[in-house]
């Protein structure tokens, strides 16, 4: 399984990484990479800030120096993870919308594929309740949304027409967990019957 690329130790999580000397914002992201790759693997009432700094090659009070406590580092990681998700996904240049579409599910793929861990963490880990947590998973959903949105040309998106294109966003996740836990679907193949569903759904976002 794709590791998150902010941790770049392959060391089992069992035993603590070498501690190395880091950037402040490159230690960040490694602490970050650490706890999204253990809450997409582990319930998050089994992670402890311990396996955390131990994962991360890091010292607990370090850990804490970033993150005062145990719901900070959870809500970063997963701002995180979905800042860098969009980024993956947004498109380079003026492109016809479209081709927009099609390369946008492209990255987003490649990208749930490259941090398995990470997007299950995002969609499923143990404070998914949490407002906060919430907000930010809701503002990557309405960021696809408006993307969906250009693509199909819409220039206001009607109460009917947000709640097609909300509902396909749920498709996405579903498809992207189903296929990370399985892959027993060429990825190329997955991109592809994502592609469809969304051409399938353009007349009645239209309607």
């Amino acid at each position: 399984m794709a590791r998150h690329p902010a941790l770049e130790s392959d060391a089992p999580l069992a035993r603590a990484a070498p501690r190395r000397r880091l950037a402040v914002d490159d230690r960040r992201r490694e602490l970050l990479g650490a706890c999204l790759e253990l809450i997409g693997t582990r319930p998050w009432d089994e992670v402890s800030m311990a396996d955390v700094a131990s994962a991360a090659g890091a010292s607990k009070p370090l850990l804490y120096h970033y993150f005062p406590t145990k719901s900070d580092l959870y809500l970063a990681a997963v701002r995180a993870a979905a800042d860098e998700l969009r980024a993956a996904t947004t498109p380079a240049g003026d492109l016809p919308p479209r081709l927009a579409l099609q390369r946008g599910l492209t990255a987003h793929v490649d990208w749930v594929d490259a941090n398995a861990d990470a997007y299950r963490a995002v969609l499923q880990g143990g404070l998914s309740s949490d407002p906060r947590v919430h907000a930010i998973i809701e503002e990557s959903r309405a960021d696809v949304v408006a993307r969906l949105a250009h693509g199909f040309g819409l220039q206001r998106v009607t109460p009917a027409q947000r709640t097609v294109l909300r509902g396909w966003v749920g498709f996405l996740e579903g498809a992207c967990l189903d296929w990370v836990q399985r892959r027993d679907v060429p990825k190329s193949r997955l991109v592809r019957i994502l592609a469809a569903s969304v051409a399938a759904l353009a007349p009645v976002a239209r309607a």
